[in-house]
């Protein structure tokens, strides 16, 4: 995976650190998250770098909206969307299962949709995998549940509102949950 994530931004590998934490004591996360491999952040790639040695802006204002390349490097998946029938709700229901313990724990995923719902097989079964935690957040840092993230089709209809868009709809659990529920019959 290659992305450009705000350099203001936890970084994927550091909120995939926090879930592994939650996945070693709680069964409905274990198995169920991506399995990193690899990374790095290439920080001479950093925009406010480029920003600046270009003249385009100050220091002060080019690190505002600053973005910095990572590569990540993460076990083969499958998408969850190959699956139907009893496969299928079985590893639908593995995510939500681990989306919610996650979300216990702290861990608000923040962008529930099909691409980001899928399997791997062991012994013969599939399981689901809640994956790309790139726009995620922790609830401990506080007011980032007021940011719009996610996949528009996919998103709870109370986060597209004329007042969500203008930051003053708090993201609940009950808005994720919603999402999983637009996979499902999307599926």
């Amino acid at each position: 995976k290659l992305y450009w994530p705000e350099e203001t931004r936890q970084s994927e590998p550091d909120i995939l650190n926090e879930v592994y934490k939650i996945a070693r004591t709680d069964p409905d996360v274990r198995g169920h998250v991506p399995e990193l491999v690899w990374f790095h952040k290439f920080k001479e790639t950093s925009t406010s770098k480029i920003r600046v040695a270009l003249g385009l802006k100050d220091a002060d204002q080019a690190e505002q909206g600053s973005r910095v390349l990572y590569i990540i490097i993460f076990r083969k998946l499958i998408p969850i969307t190959t699956l139907s029938g009893e496969e299928f709700i079985t590893a639908w229901w593995q995510v939500v299962k681990c989306h919610r313990a996650l979300w216990k724990g702290g861990v608000l995923h923040r962008d529930v949709s099909p691409s980001n719902l899928m399997v791997y097989r062991l012994r013969g079964q599939y399981l689901g995998v809640l994956n790309d935690y790139d726009l995620s957040s922790f609830k401990r840092d506080g007011p980032r549940g007021l940011e719009r993230t996610g996949t528009v089709p996919f998103m709870a209809a109370n986060l597209l509102t004329p007042a969500a868009i203008a930051g003053k709809v708090e993201h609940v659990y009950a808005h994720d949950a919603e999402s999983l529920i637009w996979v499902l019959t999307w599926v």
